[in-house]
């Protein structure tokens, strides 16, 4: 049996991961990431440019042995995202699991188009007779079920573009879904009731999400990364350079001026000294408006009880002291995001801000809800149900 490989393709970066399979788990054979070049707002631009990285990042983890499938992530310009709400009259006297298979594929008719590709489709929220809200339907007694979907899609010329682009690499098993749905494998988050947000710091954006009763609640893309942080270093200290600026944050950052301790630091290439603390301070200011703008879309959605956490994850969160300035924002607890469900042998790669979504993209499956088949056995059976 083949490697089950994972890719993540942001803004700066991509991150593949190869798995493999035992009884049910998977156990981590190799993991790396690398600087991006040919990608706009999610949308591959330049083909050729991005089928070496895919290349080399194949050689260097599955070595001579074949990738059997791989699990890709679609963000920015690459996903639509909409809402829906549909009704569907029960066939018994309680939900069944053919209840929700015939909601959702009543809103799939509904959602997509002939150009369009089904990425995933989760449901939001459940409510039975257009009253009682519930989090888990079936079994419910009632008349009729109302399900509101989120649901994600993808132009289908530009997916089989990507499929031919793997193909060329030796991929011809390629499935693709939302970040969402790698946060919530990657978290389980269909394990535990109890509610919790996820602030997701990218280069280029920020994602924050609501997650309660087992189920995505709430989720908003805003349009700001670090990103910022690395012009804000370039301009306040006349850096000639973004990658300079970017490995002054790596190096020196602390995204907390009170953590910081008084020492000059050397900006490399140039023979010119700076304080560290003023560097820090650069940091904390922007980061403070990144972070601020998330915290209100949590209070906007009632996200105000200072015992419920928040998870940090994203590739901007690795600077040092971006927690401890969240907690002392919101009042909340905040811990690093962990995936569950990957074994691995270096357990800090499961913690490493930067690898929860192609961590968790291993864990993806598309299951497919089955409707409940009609016919005279059926009919009779319900009769004395």
């Amino acid at each position: 049996m083949g490697l089950i490989a994972s890719l993540d393709i942001g803004s700066e970066k991509m991150v593949m991961a190869v798995a493999s399979q035992e009884n049910g788990d998977y156990h981590l054979a190799g993991i790396k990431m690398i600087a991006l070049q040919g990608v706009t707002d999610g949308v591959i631009t330049d083909k050729a440019k991005v089928k070496s990285y895919i290349k080399y990042l194949i050689q260097e983890l599955a070595k001579d042995k074949a990738i059997d499938r791989l699990k890709m992530s679609l963000s920015g310009a690459a996903l639509r995202v909409s809402e829906h709400k549909v009704n569907v009259l029960l066939q018994r006297k309680n939900v069944k699991e053919g209840d929700l298979a015939r909601a959702e594929n009543k809103c799939i008719e509904a959602a997509v188009s002939r150009e369009d590709e089904l990425v995933d489709i989760l449901p939001v929220s459940y409510q039975i007779d257009r009253g009682m809200v519930v989090a888990h339907p079936v079994g419910v007694a009632g008349r009729s079920l109302d399900v509101h979907y989120r649901v994600y899609l993808a132009d289908a010329a530009y997916l089989m573009e990507i499929r031919a682009l793997l193909a060329d690499c030796g991929i011809e098993d390629v499935e693709f879904f939302p970040p969402v749905r790698a946060y919530m494998e990657a978290l389980d988050v269909c394990s535990t009731d109890k509610p919790f947000a996820l602030i997701d710091m990218g280069a280029r954006h920020t994602a924050v999400m609501l997650w309660g009763e087992g189920m995505l609640k709430q989720e908003v893309v805003l349009p700001l990364g670090t990103h910022a942080v690395d012009t804000d270093i370039m301009k306040g200290f006349r850096i000639e350079g973004i990658q300079v600026a970017k490995q002054m944050k790596h190096q020196y950052g602390i995204a907390l001026r009170s953590m910081c301790k008084t020492e000059k630091i050397a900006i490399p290439e140039v023979k010119k000294q700076i304080e560290k603390r003023d560097l820090a301070k650069v940091i904390q200011c922007r980061m403070e408006e990144l972070l601020e703008g998330a915290i209100f879309q949590l209070q906007q959605w009632r996200f105000n009880d200072a015992e419920k956490e928040i998870l940090l994850t994203g590739g901007g969160s690795r600077v040092i002291g971006t927690d401890t300035l969240l907690a002392k924002l919101s009042g909340h607890k905040v811990r690093m995001a962990k995936v569950k469900g990957v074994i691995s042998g270096n357990e800090e790669i499961l913690s490493a801000p930067a690898c929860l979504i192609v961590l968790g993209l291993l864990l993806c499956e598309h299951i497919e809800l089955e409707e409940e088949k009609g016919g005279i056995g059926n009919w009779f059976s319900s009769i004395f149900k």
